[in-house]
C-alpha cells in the first residue's frame, strides 16, 4: 500500500487532513532537544520527519531514518541526497532493529506505530536501543474521547478522508486502512499503559484537536 502512494504520500496527508499537519508536526518539533545528538527515526516514509527533526535539532549530529516501503525510502533519498552525511535511510523493521544497545538519544515515529503488527515489540525495541535518559517521542492519531465530536470525526473518516485520499492517490484501499487503524488504534491511557510494559518511564501525553492527534514523550531511566 505505502509503496503504491509513496509519490503522492504527503501531497495527500497534507489535504485530508485539513491543513492541521503542519501545526501538529510543529508541536512536535517543539520537543526535539539541543542534546539530541543521535536519533532514530522511525517508520521514516518520504523522510519529511526526519528532516523536519535535523532542522529543528540545528542540523546537528545524525539521524537515522528507517521504514519498510522501499519506495518511500527512495523518496526520501532522492530529497534528501545533499544531507546524506547526516541523514541516514534504511530499509529496516521497527520490530527488529539493526543497532546496537543504548545508542540513541531520541527515539521518534510520526504517524507509524499504529502500522507496525507486532507493537509491543517495536516499543521494546526503542527502549533498547536508547541510551539511559533518552527519550521517544511518538506522534500518532486518536478518537476524540466527547462523545459528539467522536461522532463527527467518525463521518469525516468514513466519508471524507477515504474519498479525498483515493481521489488524489487513486488507492482507496489506502486510506480504507488508515481509517481503519486510527478507529482501532488504543486510547491515550491505554497506549500510555501499553508503553509503560515496553519499560517507558515518565510518560505524557500532549493532546491536540480534542484528541484527534497526539504526542506521547517517554523516559528511559
Amino acid at each position: 500500500i505505502f509503496d503504491y502512494i509513496s509519490s503522492k504520500y504527503d501531497r495527500a496527508n497534507s489535504i485530508i487532513s485539513l491543513g492541521f499537519e503542519a501545526y501538529w508536526r510543529k508541536k512536535f518539533r517543539n520537543l526535539i532537544m539541543p542534546g539530541d545528538k543521535k536519533i532514530l527515526d522511525a517508520c521514516c516514509g518520504t523522510g519529511k520527519s526526519t528532516f523536519d527533526i535535523w532542522i529543528s535539532n540545528n542540523r546537528a549530529g545524525k539521524i537515522y531514518g528507517i521504514d519498510l516501503s522501499s519506495k518511500m525510502l527512495d523518496i526520501a533519498e532522492r530529497k534528501y541526497s545533499a544531507y546524506q552525511d547526516n541523514l541516514i535511510f534504511k530499509l529496516m523493521d521497527s520490530s527488529n532493529l539493526g543497532f546496537s544497545n543504548d545508542y540513541f538519544d531520541l527515539v521518534t515515529i510520526v504517524f507509524g506505530i499504529r502500522n507496525i503488527i507486532e507493537r509491543g515489540k517495536a516499543l521494546k525495541e526503542f527502549y533498547r536501543v536508547a541510551k539511559p535518559g533518552g527519550r521517544i517521542i511518538c506522534m500518532e492519531f486518536g478518537i476524540p474521547e466527547n462523545r459528539t465530536l467522536s461522532f463527527i470525526y467518525s463521518i469525516y473518516l468514513k466519508f471524507i478522508l477515504i474519498n479525498l485520499g483515493g481521489f488524489i492517490t487513486r488507492k482507496k484501499e489506502a486510506y480504507k486502512y488508515l481509517a481503519e487503524t486510527i478507529k482501532n488504534f488504543p486510547e491515550a491511557k491505554q497506549f500510555i499503559s501499553i508503553m509503560a510494559g515496553c519499560g517507558w518511564e515518565y510518560i505524557n501525553v500532549f493532546k491536540m484537536n480534542f484528541g484527534i492527534c497526539n504526542i506521547y514523550v517517554g523516559h528511559k531511566s
